[in-house]
């Protein structure tokens, strides 16, 4: 990828590799670092939509419908279990998972008997295997930004051999970048830890 643009801390990079160069270099502890930051920071967060939104719990219902992801369950619960029967849960959050379960409790939600969330896997996606055809649509959303582009490339590998609705749909739900710096920007990460390069220019 030859697009150049800003990490979250405001650093220019011409392209991606020079970012990833940066950041974990041949230093294999600054790999297992990258991802310790990135758990510990949510690890600091509240188990609440308010925590996991960065402090932005007041969305529209529209935008909760769209917002899937694991995390506290929010988006598993008011969106994923009452189209599918069965819904399995990824987060490296252990606190997050814990909440996720409480509210998707069967007495907690009113879908139908039917409808349940069943696995609650506490472990990233770097080091997620799905087993092999058991899913309609692995949905991924946000955290998929947080993994290098090795372990991006890989996951999705891993996860290809599915059920297939059509054929090995993965639902990736990432924000459209600009090539407008933001007027104000608001922090929700630790401003030592990079992430994908902020602006394309």
């Amino acid at each position: 990828m030859e697009k150049g643009g800003l990490d979250s801390a405001g650093r220019e990079f011409k392209n991606a590799e020079e970012m990833w160069r940066e950041q974990l270099g041949e230093d294999r502890s600054k790999k297992i670092e990258w991802y310790r930051q990135g758990v510990g920071y949510r690890e600091g967060l509240e188990a609440s939509t308010n925590g996991v939104l960065g402090g932005y719990a007041q969305v529209n219902e529209p935008d909760i419908m769209g917002n899937c992801g694991s995390g506290i369950g929010r988006v598993s619960k008011n969106l994923l279990i009452r189209y599918f029967n069965e819904v399995d849960l990824l987060e490296p959050v252990s606190h997050f998972l814990e909440t996720a379960r409480e509210s998707l409790a069967p007495e907690n939600h009113k879908v139908s008997d039917m409808h349940k969330a069943t696995n609650f896997f506490c472990m990233p996606p770097q080091e997620f295997t799905p087993e092999a055809g058991r899913y309609n649509i692995i949905w991924v959303q946000w955290c998929i930004g947080h993994l290098t582009d090795d372990d991006f490339v890989s996951f999705f590998k891993r996860a290809k051999d599915q059920k297939g609705l059509p054929e090995e749909l993965f639902a990736v739900k990432m924000y459209a970048l600009t090539t407008e710096l933001p007027k104000k920007v608001h922090w929700t990460r630790s401003e030592v830890q990079a992430n994908r390069p902020g602006v394309i220019k």
